[in-house]
């Protein structure tokens, strides 16, 4: 479980840095900070994991549930960033980028997660 906890950290640690990213790039708004919250409930859960053994596949098991609601809840920037890839013009390319990346790094952890967990069954 070390390398899921050292995961889950780095994980929050990315998605705090989006968010941060997001609010310096565009004004402050609420959306900006649901990837820092998420990551750094992600965080404190790979902190929680590395430092209560015991409790680690608890732990790491929330993570893996925020991980995937932050895939869920990101979809929708999927068309959007196509849209800005091919060139094209978007509402709020910032939070666009900012909910890709979110999709991107939780999906990281997720899948990490389940190869790990596979390797030890």
């Amino acid at each position: 479980m070390g390398s899921l906890s050292a995961r889950a950290l780095w994980t929050g640690v990315f998605l705090i840095l989006v968010s941060t990213l997001a609010v310096m790039g565009s004004k402050l708004t609420p959306t900006a900070l649901i990837p820092g919250l998420l990551g750094l409930l992600i965080a404190l859960l790979g902190i929680w994991a590395d430092k209560r053994p015991a409790q680690a596949r608890q732990a790491l098991n929330l993570a893996l549930v925020l991980a995937i609601l932050g895939i869920v809840g990101s979809l929708r920037s999927v068309p959007d960033f196509v849209t800005l890839l091919t060139g094209g013009t978007v509402e709020r390319p910032v939070a666009t980028l900012a909910q890709f990346a979110t999709v991107f790094i939780c999906l990281g952890f997720v899948v990490r997660y389940l190869v790990e967990t596979r390797r030890k069954t």
